[in-house]
């Protein structure tokens, strides 16, 4: 999904802005990059749980994404019971 694919870097770097110092950024790039969304969306969630840490549109870009990943993640289980079912 191309919009997902442009807001992995977008949201990484909130995610690193917040968590200056550490591997954050890297973790959550890796994770979208293996496709595992639980710790993407665990990280996301993170992020919006403490949302007086956020500034302009943060906590928009990481509701849309974790909207995103939900769909991704709908889709990767349709298929997978469409795969079983044939």
């Amino acid at each position: 999904m191309r919009v997902l694919d442009e807001l992995v870097p977008i949201i990484a770097d909130i995610i690193g802005a917040h968590c200056a110092g550490t591997r954050a950024r890297e973790e959550f790039i890796r994770a979208c990059l293996r496709m595992d969304w639980t710790e993407a969306q665990a990280m996301v969630q993170g992020m919006l749980a403490e949302p007086w840490h956020l500034i302009g549109h943060q906590e928009s870009r990481l509701r849309q994404f974790l909207e995103l990943m939900q769909l991704v993640q709908g889709e990767s289980a349709s298929s997978i019971a469409d795969s079983l079912a044939a």
